[in-house]
């Protein structure tokens, strides 16, 4: 498989002239392919890096948000035309690596790329201008890299080093560098960790190990492989069920998405996340609490690996925000209102005959947002409702139902600027009240 890595960060952080200084180091050992993808038309990056790989740009827009079709296809023509040894994706300074890693990471193109690590670039002489951008960056960093160091002074590069200790979960390098030089060990994932973590973990079972036990207090970790979905209610009501946990942070894939669960002051904090590495929790609690009984409900919240034949089941859930499940079939969801015969009227391009999401949704009624999980264990970010607008879920096409080639059972498309925009094999649609991050 060919590997792909995402180099993301602000504008100015020195992406470009990362990519230009590890391409030269591999310069006539690889074959390498950069995917630009620059927020102009002057697809000035591009001009850059040009004289000495092939590029390829995907310009007009952030890939996150404008031109996420943009990207599958390219990377397609990529591996299909110039058959790279490694390819290098480098967004808009106003991208979020995490959800590239999830359009990356879907069925089409699983068997054909391996993910690298993400590394995330900052400045540590600038301040952000978009704390809440640089927070989710942050988030979605394995690899945080405080670049142009020269530049900052001695209390900036203490900031970053501070910076770098606090998170958690820890990225698996953090460094300072000047001129875009990385650590070789950048571009790799060590042992246990990312993409190859579940052969670690035989039979994909978390493990646990005890931590030294401070006075009247027992601390206990474990880690998950990435492939591991855990059952979000479940969850939930494991942690806020729990008397004694003093604290307890967590990041976990469920079947709602990726999102973090802390406890402090007994106190639940649920969050979205872009972290994508693996899932993994640690907690304290006082002495006396069963912690083994609360490590059994943890691996219990973890779904079943899914049976095969439950992927080309005929329904699809849709669930509300208080968990009643709601199964539709292909005739229910024929019979609704809001029938769209030819899918392509509405969302150019597109094949099949289906029904607006909005009828759906009238159903079970409530819900901020709503998520869309298919049967290989794929959850979109979440949604608005009220920005639905001509979303639809397909449920014919040339005559009949859809086959598993044809991204069956259903498959779902979204308004144009949705980074999950075509959504195959779904069955499930959950909505979420406001308090789910």
């Amino acid at each position: 498989m060919t590997p792909v890595h995402i180099v993301g960060g602000f504008l100015g952080t020195g992406k470009t002239t990362v990519l230009m200084a590890e391409l030269a180091r591999r310069e006539g050992r690889e074959r390498c392919a950069v995917l630009v993808n620059d927020f102009g038309e002057a697809s000035i990056d591009a001009t850059l890096l040009g004289g000495q790989v092939q590029v390829t740009n995907i310009p007009g827009g952030c890939v996150c948000c404008t031109a996420p079709e943009g990207l599958i296809p390219a990377i397609k023509v990529i591996l299909d035309e110039l058959k790279p040894d490694r390819i290098f994706v480098e967004p808009s300074g106003l991208g979020r690596p995490r959800d590239i890693v999830d359009m990356l990471a879907r069925g089409e193109l699983a068997g054909r790329i391996m993910l690298g690590p993400t590394v995330v670039l900052v400045d540590p002489s600038r301040t952000p201008p978009d704390p809440m951008l640089y927070a989710e960056q942050l988030d979605g960093a394995d690899v945080l890299i405080a670049n142009r160091c020269d530049l900052a002074d001695v209390g900036q590069l203490a900031a970053f080093d501070h910076l770098a200790a606090t998170l958690w979960p820890a990225p698996i390098l953090a460094a300072r560098v000047s001129r875009g030089r990385l650590p070789e060990g950048a571009w790799t994932w060590p042992a246990g960790a990312g993409p190859r973590a579940e052969e670690a973990h035989e039979h994909g079972h978390g493990h646990h190990a005890k931590a030294p036990s401070t006075q009247g207090y027992v601390a206990r970790s474990w880690v998950f492989p990435p492939d591991a979905v855990f059952a979000w209610d479940a969850l939930c009501a494991l942690v806020a069920g729990t008397e004694g946990i003093e604290r307890f942070k967590g990041v976990f894939r469920t079947d709602i998405g990726w999102y973090r669960l802390d406890v402090a002051g007994g106190v639940v904090h649920p969050a979205s996340t872009g972290y994508r590495r693996d899932s993994r929790a640690d907690v304290i609690v006082r002495e006396g609490v069963d912690i083994d009984s609360f490590a059994r409900g943890l691996v219990a919240s973890r779904i079943a690996d899914r049976d095969p034949d439950t992927l080309d089941r005929t329904v699809v859930s849709l669930v509300d925000t208080s968990g009643l499940d709601v199964p539709l079939s292909r005739g229910s969801l024929m019979a609704l209102p809001g029938q769209v015969p030819d899918v392509g009227v509405v969302i150019p391009g597109k094949r099949g005959s289906g029904v607006h999401l909005r009828e759906l949704f009238q159903i079970v009624g409530g819900g901020d947002r709503y998520v869309l999980a298919a049967g290989d264990g794929y959850t979109s970010a979440p949604a608005e409702v009220a920005g639905i607008g001509d979303g639809v879920i397909v449920h014919t096409l040339d005559g009949g139902a859809l086959s598993a080639e044809q991204g069956g059972p259903f498959r779902v498309y979204q308004p144009a600027g949705s980074n999950c925009a075509n959504v195959k094999n779904v069955v499930r649609i959950r909505l979420l009240a406001s308090d789910h991050g």
